[in-house]
């Protein structure tokens, strides 16, 4: 684990498991967690595994105000900073939209895109109604109490997001030594996820400029990201291999673990090469 600093002064946070540069996969994580989510994930699977602490997560600094297009600067400068050129991109939830919006500003360094119940792909009616002023108000009073509540955080663990499926001990500790330390990073965050749905630009309402191999998972038990937000997945990316997990949640990487690093096996096998140039033509004397 280690941060450094970005071009406007915040420290991001990065998680790194060293292996082959030339398989380099880079994670994003969703919506209160961090990169340490990764790490069962990451130790079934090879190559060199870099994790990113979104802002206002882990040990990034939150924005004065999030995006989609900001949390993807950052992590394109964090790229730039640790001298990645080509990569695969995995994405969950939140972290599914930023793979998707880097995906699209820098196409030809990623090699292959994995969206986990990606957000950005339809509207997220819990997301709209937790930035409704009154709720939201009332949520930034009460979220520092719950989040501290071992109780509280297992059980909304398992009724929102795994289809009751019991947490991990660490992915509770993690929100619990986080605590109210969550509030701005996920304010910001799901703002950020409700006006990138309702834009003119969003992914779910044109083609998105990446022609790369992707693909995309949800379980039909998700609660947060409805399943039925796959069908804008090939709308978006028209080649596209959108699967639905029976029985799942929100969370493949502890729900299906042996499934998805199975499925991180076929997006590193599917890898384009990178683009050669056309050879110098060489005129007769």
């Amino acid at each position: 684990m280690s941060t450094f600093s970005l071009c406007d002064g915040r420290t991001m946070g990065v998680r790194s498991w060293p292996g082959t540069a030339a398989d380099t996969i880079v994670l994003l994580h969703g919506l209160l967690d961090c990169s340490e989510g990764w790490s069962g994930l990451c130790g079934r699977i090879g190559g060199r595994r870099v994790a990113f602490d979104l802002a206002g997560f882990g040990n990034s600094e939150a924005p004065a105000r999030g995006s989609i297009a900001d949390y993807a600067r950052d992590v394109v400068e964090g790229l730039d900073q640790l001298g990645i050129d080509r990569f695969t991109l995995i994405g969950h939830s939140l972290g599914g939209a930023v793979a998707t919006a880097i995906a699209e500003q820098m196409p030809e360094r990623v090699q292959a895109l994995v969206l986990l119940a990606p957000a950005g792909f339809g509207r997220i009616r819990l997301a709209e109604a937790i930035s409704i002023p009154v709720v939201r108000d009332v949520a930034q009073m009460t979220l520092p109490v719950a989040l501290s509540s071992r109780l509280m955080v297992t059980a909304g663990y398992m009724a929102m997001v795994s289809n009751h499926c019991t947490p991990e001990h660490s992915t509770v500790q993690r929100v619990l030594d986080r605590g109210g330390r969550l509030i701005a990073g996920a304010r910001e965050g799901t703002r950020a996820v409700v006006v990138a749905s309702r834009g003119r630009e969003a992914f779910h309402r044109r083609r998105v400029a990446y022609d790369g191999p992707v693909f995309a998972v949800w379980g039909d038990r998700d609660r947060i990201v409805p399943s039925s937000h796959s069908q804008a997945v090939t709308t978006a990316f028209p080649s596209a291999q959108v699967a639905i997990w029976p029985g799942m949640g929100h969370h493949p990487q502890h729900e299906r673990r042996e499934q998805l690093v199975e499925l991180v096996g076929q997006a590193l096998a599917a890898r384009r090469a990178p683009a050669r140039s056309a050879p110098a033509v060489v005129q007769a004397a």
